[in-house]
């Protein structure tokens, strides 16, 4: 995304967002995909960053001679040790903006004066990629969560880290960047959707096509995409554990997850949405059987884990707690997640239970994430359409819904018990990761990582090391020269013309004394697939304000804990 054949701007984003009314602008990394979405009300603005978007996936400099830098700026690079710089590596990018004449000429100093293998300047690793990843690998329940998906897919590509583990960010070539690039992202390999009125609709796809057409077909790039299954399943539970690094000063304790694989094979769609009501019959609310039961436990100080993840081509079901202090709490941990779900297995949930998670996660299907509606159908479209099911099996769900309800009517809370004892509590193909606090972890991978420069730096020949010196020096220069205005003046940007001054008007109906009740009723219709929403406003400024300050607290209790004469469940 640093710019493209038809927008060479060195980051068309950034002026993007000064002359854009967009409403979404930005893209995201999936383990087996990646997104590309923007959205904006406002016609002349759509267009101007579709077109801009286009060409950014489909035509970047990133992959042509002229965009030598991008791979080095955004992923990673070998740059000069700076002498005087004590900052942390994690702040390395700022360095780019720095006095470019002062690096370059002390970069051109250290190797004229230390041209042989003895006496050549220490490298270090750059790159905004490489920096991000670092970060990301210092956050323990990230890593808890991608070394738990190493060992709970060992055949699929969700074995590796999508994001680059930092040890192997820097093996990356061009070559290999370019070459994947090439194979992968054509639009023989893409999915594309569009969500607007209807005219808009078809105007943006023939805009698109007339775009993508000359491009042709390339089957190749569908080669090796495919998720495949993880078929085989461990006879055993998967056991290990894991540093992860803390200051000295630190009082972190340990950190252990127990996660499940849920399914070898496409679950039906009715069997999906009972997995969705299960879980928040386990975890959704502080009275949920197993969430309270280790909540209560005092094993830990948080549950961890998140339960359900269904958005990839397998579901997961994972749980445990962070902030374990005593070894022995570690082990009973285990033992009360699996005799938590047998006994919940045999019991099962009263019917109250089974109906208000019911309510809530219908509810939940018929209004939507509140977001943007566009983003939404998409996003969740994807969770089938990537892996060639189609895609509204993510977005119908009124007969799964009416199944779901009739088999609740015939067995009640059997079919979550029977799901428990099948899934979870007999299930061998679940991984039980524990984290542990290092006070030696950040230095010892410092050293690892300096070893490996090092190691590196050694096999140069003084061509490659020279090489070297002057790229870094090249991409100093690139970032410290300003774009001509020529070059800006291919970013497009909205005109006043473009932005229409009035505003969308709401028709508002006032009942002054709606039901006979003396109360006064404002309304509005909303397109809202069936829901009514009601605000009530209540006057408190009788309230003492010593005793109004509660009222949050108060407002919490009632949504989470019921009252004195109905359990939460009959509440909510």
């Amino acid at each position: 995304m640093c710019g493209s054949t038809k927008y060479p701007s060195r980051d068309p984003f950034a002026h993007l967002l000064k002359g854009s009314l967009q409403t979404f602008l930005n893209a995201m990394t999936y383990p087996d995909r990646t997104v590309y979405p923007v959205a904006s009300r406002n016609t002349v603005d759509f267009y101007n960053l579709m077109d801009v978007y286009l060409d950014a996936v489909f035509h970047p400099r990133a992959v042509t001679d002229e965009g030598w830098w991008v791979l080095r700026q955004e992923g990673w690079r070998y740059d000069v040790v700076d002498q005087d710089d004590d900052d942390d590596d994690e702040d390395s990018e700022n360095d780019d903006d720095g006095d470019v004449g002062i690096v370059n000429r002390r970069h051109r100093n250290n190797y004229d004066n230390n041209n042989n293998d003895d006496n050549r300047v220490n490298f270090e690793y750059k790159g905004v990629v490489y920096s991000e990843m670092k970060g990301a690998y210092s956050d323990p329940e990230g890593k808890l969560e991608r070394l738990t998906q190493t060992l709970l897919f060992p055949d699929s590509p969700y074995y590796y880290d999508s994001g680059g583990d930092p040890m192997i960010i820097p093996t990356l070539t061009r070559e290999e960047f370019v070459s994947f690039y090439n194979k992968y992202y054509h639009p023989t390999n893409s999915r594309l959707f569009v969500a607007g009125d209807e005219a808009d609709v078809y105007h943006t796809l023939a805009t698109i096509d007339r775009y993508i057409s000359p491009m042709g077909y390339n089957p190749a790039s569908r080669e090796d995409s495919q998720i495949v299954y993880q078929l085989k399943t461990f006879d055993e539970p998967v056991r290990d554990r894991k540093p992860f690094a803390v200051s000295p000063e630190s009082t972190d304790g340990h950190m252990m997850c127990v996660t499940w694989l849920l399914n070898t094979e496409p679950m039906s769609a009715m069997m999906e949405l009972a997995w969705i009501v299960l879980d928040g019959l386990l975890l959704g609310k502080p009275s949920s059987p197993l969430r309270k039961a280790l909540e209560d436990s005092h094993l830990g100080e948080e549950t961890i884990g998140g339960g359900l993840n269904n958005e990839l081509l397998q579901s997961t079901f994972a749980i445990g707690m962070k902030g374990i202090k005593d070894l022995k709490d570690r082990d009973a941990l285990e033992d009360l997640i699996l005799d938590t779900l047998s006994k919940i297995s045999s019991d099962g949930f009263n019917d109250d239970e089974v109906s208000s998670t019911m309510n809530t996660i219908e509810f939940s299907l018929r209004e939507g994430g509140g977001g943007l509606r566009g983003m939404e159908i998409f996003l969740g479209a994807l969770t089938k359409w990537n892996y060639d099911a189609s895609p509204t099996d993510a977005l119908v769900y009124e007969d799964a819904l009416k199944l779901m309800k009739d088999e609740i009517k015939m067995r009640g809370s059997k079919i979550f018990q029977q799901m428990i004892t099948n899934s979870l509590v007999s299930n061998n193909h679940r991984v039980v990761l524990e984290l542990y606090p290092s006070t030696t972890l950040e230095e010892e991978q410092h050293q690892a990582t300096m070893k490996q420069i090092s190691h590196a730096q050694s096999k140069m020949s003084d061509t490659d090391y020279q090489y070297t010196i002057e790229e870094g020096i090249k991409l100093k220069e690139l970032q410290g020269t300003d774009e001509t205005p020529e070059i800006i003046a291919t970013n497009p940007a909205l005109s006043i013309s473009d932005i229409d001054p009035t505003s969308t008007e709401y028709p508002i109906h006032v009942d002054e004394n709606a039901f006979d009740s003396g109360i006064r009723v404002l309304s509005h219709e909303v397109s809202s697939s069936g829901i009514a929403y009601v605000r009530l406003g209540l006057d408190i400024s009788m309230i003492p304000y010593e005793d109004a300050v509660l009222l949050p607290s108060l407002i919490t209790l009632l949504n989470e804990a019921g009252t004195s004469k109905m359990s939460d469940a009959e509440f909510r």
